[in-house]
């Protein structure tokens, strides 16, 4: 357990962002998941004698991956607070020594209870987790906050530091306002969470219209009025944003959906940048068309890309030329920056089947999108042409803005559509042809190559569901995080989700076990064991799905030493220091019992190692020399390698288990290889198996050097062959 950070940990992350930032946009960085992940224990040792809340949308990790959010039942650390339905929530971040856990429940008033009117709920971060939102009652400490109300805040969750947003200028608000829990209603939010959007009926500045709900806005301690309409006067009638709907307000705070009237239908605007505002539902057809309506009808806000700079929405009225199907249709608005003379309408869906349906996802440049119509067909629009992937796909549970945990994701590139359904057109078959039994199922859409795969289907007949959702605890009541949704989608095409079904060999508990699935291989491969009685969950990742997080009570590091639930990081990356082999579970059957292997390889399967004769091939340097290529007889082998200097040598491979020495002094030393249970199969399935070994070595100044080895496993022969 550690303390609370000090501002130093903003710069650190500010640093690592922009770090990861650039490895990204120049390709430093793998593209995507690889077999070569571990283990690391997120949760603290003292958990209070108490489960981490392994139930329900309660566990969010950051877009990095560095940091997770996470609450318990059982108070503990530097816990100085308790929220509603007793839980307490903690953010846990990772240092290069550790992950560091600090309690971000605040201290409530000594006076207050934890009701349905006064909870003191945190259910919204940034993406970061640098900070959240949290609505309480007249928090201590707090001298602008309204006393003996409730208000919203925004915590730093590495200091605890409070700023209050909802400060009336004119009226005090009532004892209604912000009070939504359990549904938790929100209005918007920036990925930073520096700007906060929430809708009142109770007046807070002077320009804001009397007796109606006003939509305001708050930058960085700056609050204003944000349902200013395009003649620049304030909706007289009233206002509202897209409910519960994050993306309503863009990644960088400064455009904002909202909806209001001038008297008639209610119409989707824009406000952007704190000035113009855009009337994103208005009619581009003459007035003199037919179809022409000044006021159109229906108009329901869909999404918006996260620049804000492409709106989706659906109406009953005909907007352009184009739409002559007099039904409900999927529109796209593009900002210009002349309005009112460009064109900035796109018609997306072209047979007017968009009544109640629901848009799914879209590239963030909004080229591309999915929906699904009214009579339930899934369909994709390419910058300009649709194809439909499926029919009897049932929507709903798959739009933008159902939050919790809404079953479809789109990649940022608009190439990869993941999503969950039961479809079935005999009540045996799923969509692409396996027995699910009516079963919930993971799907995978690949655009670029026009394929939809089952992501999650056993060899045989499904048995169960897939979720997304951890089931690990049961509790009466789940404080999820409002406006959370899981990815399960990795920007790269990397599926995560969790089934009882095996979908390997490996799985034999017939429990709930976590899974990803690659594209690049088309095949799935587990996040947990697959051995013990205890399910294990997947919860959230990041972005790059470098980290995929799970909950189990399973003890997966030799330092987790209860049988309480914890956080876990199954990590495709560097090392903690502390980070230790994966013990076997009890119970465990066939090769999964296996000791470890010794330093040097033993006789039989195991096999020896020789060296392909490299000549002066062998790759050298001031810190590290390694050949660029061996060949081991068997399963297991060892490398070995030539070390210039003292520090610490890790590696990692496809196929391998990933592993680090610590070295005190130079020398020449031997790095176990190991194959994974999998690879193992593959190898005495095809008798032969090459991958890469990644080499890393930072010696005890810091320097650090990078080598790659080829190593080719063959099966050894057996004596008397």
């Amino acid at each position: 357990m550690g303390l609370r950070g000090e501002s130093g940990w903003r710069r650190r992350a500010r640093a690592i962002g922009v770090a990861a930032a650039f490895c990204v946009a120049f390709g430093l960085l793998p593209a995507g998941a690889s077999a070569a992940r571990h283990f690391e224990k997120v949760s603290p040792a003292d958990k209070g004698l108490g489960d981490i809340v392994g139930d329900g949308a309660t566990t969010v990790a950051s877009w990095f991956g560095d940091a997770v959010g996470f609450s318990s039942r059982t108070p503990f650390g530097d816990t100085v607070g308790s929220g509603a339905v007793g839980q307490t929530q903690y953010v846990a971040r990772r240092s290069d020594e550790a992950w560091v856990v600090d309690a971000i429940t605040p201290t409530p008033r000594p006076d207050a209870r934890q009701t349905l009117l006064a909870p003191t709920v945190l259910q919204i971060y940034s993406e970061d987790l640098r900070a959240v939102i949290v609505r309480a009652y007249d928090l201590p400490g707090v001298s602008d906050d309204t006393p003996l109300r409730n208000n919203l805040y925004v915590e730093d969750t590495a200091t605890g530091a409070l700023e209050p947003v909802t400060v009336s200028q004119v009226e005090q608000p009532q004892w209604f306002d912000f009070i939504d829990y359990p549904t938790q209603r929100f209005w918007g939010v920036s990925a930073d969470a520096r700007h906060v959007a929430f809708v009142t009926a109770t007046q807070f500045l002077p320009d804001a219209a009397p007796g109606v709900p006003n939509v305001y806005k708050w930058d960085d301690g700056v609050l204003s009025v944000a349902s200013v309409l395009p003649s620049g006067t304030v909706a007289a009638n009233g206002a509202d944003t897209p409910e519960n709907y994050r993306g309503a307000m863009s990644a960088d705070g400064s455009r904002l959906l909202f909806t209001a009237s001038t008297g008639g239908n209610s119409q989707l605007y824009l406000q952007i940048d704190g000035g113009r505002t855009a009337w994103v539902s208005e009619t581009e057809l003459d007035p003199l068309d037919p179809n022409y309506q000044p006021d159109p009808i229906n108009v329901r806000a869909m999404g918006m890309t996260p620049d804000g700079g492409n709106v989706f929405f659906t109406t009953d009225t005909p907007l352009v030329t184009q739409d002559t199907n007099g039904g409900t249709d999927l529109y796209r608005y593009t900002d210009s920056a002349d309005p009112s003379s460009d064109s900035n309408l796109t018609l997306i869906s072209q047979d007017g089947d968009l009544d109640n349906a629901e848009l799914i996802g879209m590239s963030d440049d909004g080229k591309r999108v999915y929906f699904v119509t009214f009579s339930n067909r899934l369909v994709v629009w390419d910058d300009g042409t649709s194809s439909t992937l499926s029919n009897g796909l049932p929507n709903g549970v798959l739009a933008l803005n159902d939050a919790v945990p809404g079953y479809g994701r789109v990649s940022p590139d608009g190439i990869f559509l993941a999503f969950l359904t039961n479809a079935s057109g005999d009540g045996v078959h799923g969509i692409t042809g396996e027995v699910t039994n009516g079963h919930l199922e993971m799907y995978l859409y690949s655009l670029r190559d026009r394929t939809l795969t089952c992501c999650s289907c056993p060899p045989g007949s499904a048995t169960a569901d897939v979720t997304v959702l951890p089931a690990v605890t049961h509790a009466p009541i789940s404080l999820d995080n409002a406006g959370f949704r899981p990815r399960f989608l990795s920007d790269s095409g990397q599926v995560f989700f969790s089934t009882a079904d095996a979908l390997v060999a490996e799985d034999t508990n017939g429990v709930l076990d976590a899974y990803e699935f690659d594209p690049a291989t088309g095949e799935a491969s587990l996040l947990s064991t697959g051995r013990g009685k205890d399910p294990a969950t997947f919860v959230d990742a990041s972005a790059s799905g470098a980290d995929v997080f799970i909950v189990t009570r399973q003890r997966l590091v030799a330092s987790d030493r209860d049988d309480l639930v914890d956080v876990y990081d199954v990590r495709d990356g560097s090392s903690l220091p502390d980070v230790v082999e994966q013990p076997q579970p009890p119970g465990c059957v066939s090769d999964g019992c296996q000791p470890p292997s010794p330093a040097s390889p033993s006789k039989g399967l195991l096999g020896s190692l020789f060296f392909e004769d490299l000549g002066a091939g062998a790759e050298g340097s001031k810190l590290l020399a390694v050949r660029q290529r061996i060949v081991v007889r068997g399963a297991h082998g060892s490398l070995p390698v030539r070390l210039f200097a003292a520090g610490r040598l890790t590696w990692s491979g496809r196929g391998l288990q990933a592993g680090e020495v610590r070295r005190s002094r130079a020398g020449t030393y031997r790095v176990r290889l190991r194959l994974t249970r999998r690879a193992r199969a593959q190898l005495r399935a095809s008798g032969a198996l090459t991958t890469l070994v990644h080499l890393t070595f930072v010696s005890a100044g810091g320097d650090e050097v990078e080598r790659t080895t080829r190593v080719t496993f063959r099966v050894a022969a057996r004596k008397g062959r």
